[in-house]
């Protein structure tokens, strides 16, 4: 009706996402890659990463991945951006090559925008502990009170009203404890307020997105449709109206230590006697040799024991081996050319 007099219809949507381009902080987690296409004759490649966010690039291309297919990264990128002006985020794995152009490998797209307007928190995941200090410190811009309520604003619902201590809450006329969630309290002394924990295990009800790694297709549009391996990673979508974000998470791979192996040899008995003497007599030239698997390049042996009669020698001899070692995955790391022609060494773990 235009009758001035007539009242308004309601509203239908009190809630609206502000519609002007926010300019957003974003943090890209690389991990690794899994099962790529080869691209050298080799039947590998040497892979490295580019991310694209409107005219941004950056590219890890000094460090790319010597001959894998299943290369680890461990790499974090952090750009800026303007949503919805520049809302397409491009990860792309290219193969490095040292004469000829590099040649792409496959890329994915993430849509930054639909992140960050989505209702579940898709911006940046949840952690499962609210820590202040440590390896898992809490990243986002908000905190577990703010994020719930925030939620029961755009939700319309009641806001939990939280105890003097922290350790209960009051939602719908329910009592929920802190207790409820946390059976046995970690001792690294990371953790955060309590009444900022139990906001989070109650996010954690509400379907709200938890931190977690993506495995994403790769894709080339030199070959429509067909899989070109898959890389593993997340981004954090950070508005700068709300402030810096907390730190961001280390991911970068453990490096080998270093370890030395030493090997007492003092004497040997019962060797089997394969040469003869002058006399008749059975004999051997004893002496001792050691190597560690996947280093028989490094051999090393002990003096002669000449002229053995009865198998027996003795040395007092130390071999010394040097190897890399990651103690956290229990694992040995050799690296070396697989052939005298390649231009990088290679990993390989052993048990």
């Amino acid at each position: 009706s235009e009758d001035p007099e007539v009242p308004k219809p309601p509203r239908q949507f009190k809630e609206l996402p502000d519609s002007t381009p926010q300019e957003c902080l974003i943090r890209v987690y690389i991990i690794r890659g899994l099962n790529l296409q080869p691209r050298d004759r080799s039947g590998l490649c040497d892979p490295y990463v580019c991310v694209t966010v409107g005219k941004n690039v950056m590219d890890d291309r000094e460090h790319y991945q010597s001959a894998t297919l299943d290369p680890v990264f461990g790499k974090m990128f952090e750009m800026s951006c303007i949503i919805p002006l520049e809302k397409d985020l491009t990860i792309s794995l290219y193969d490095y090559d040292l004469l000829s152009p590099d040649q792409k490998i496959g890329e994915t797209v993430v849509d930054l925008e639909n992140r960050l307007l989505s209702q579940f928190g898709a911006n940046c995941g949840l952690p499962q502990t609210y820590c202040i200090s440590g390896p898992n410190v809490w990243r986002d811009q908000l905190t577990p009170i703010q994020l719930i309520e925030h939620f029961a604003k755009l939700k319309k619902r009641t806001v939990p009203q939280f105890s003097a201590d922290g350790k209960t809450a009051i939602l719908k006329d329910q009592e929920i404890r802190l207790s409820d969630f946390e059976q046995q309290i970690p001792s690294h002394g990371h953790l955060g307020p309590a009444k900022q924990r139990l906001a989070l295990h109650l996010l954690h009800t509400q379907g709200q997105v938890p931190e977690h790694v993506e495995t994403r297709t790769l894709y080339n549009p030199l070959y429509p449709g067909m899989d070109q391996g898959k890389i593993q990673m997340w981004v954090d979508v950070f508005p700068k109206s709300l402030g810096p974000p907390g730190p961001p998470c280390d991911i970068t791979p453990r490096v080998p230590k270093k370890y030395e192996l030493r090997c007492i040899i003092w004497n040997v008995k019962d060797v089997d006697l394969q040469d003869i003497n002058i006399t008749g007599e059975k004999m051997s030239d004893v002496y001792v040799k050691g190597w560690m698997e996947g280093m028989e390049e490094d051999k090393q042996r002990t003096e002669i024991h000449y002229r053995s009669l009865g198998g027996e020698g003795n040395f007092n001899w130390r071999f010394v081996f040097s190897f890399d070692y990651l103690p956290m995955e229990q694992l040995c790391v050799l690296s070396k050319k697989e052939c005298t022609w390649s231009l990088d060494k290679k990993a390989w773990s052993l048990d």
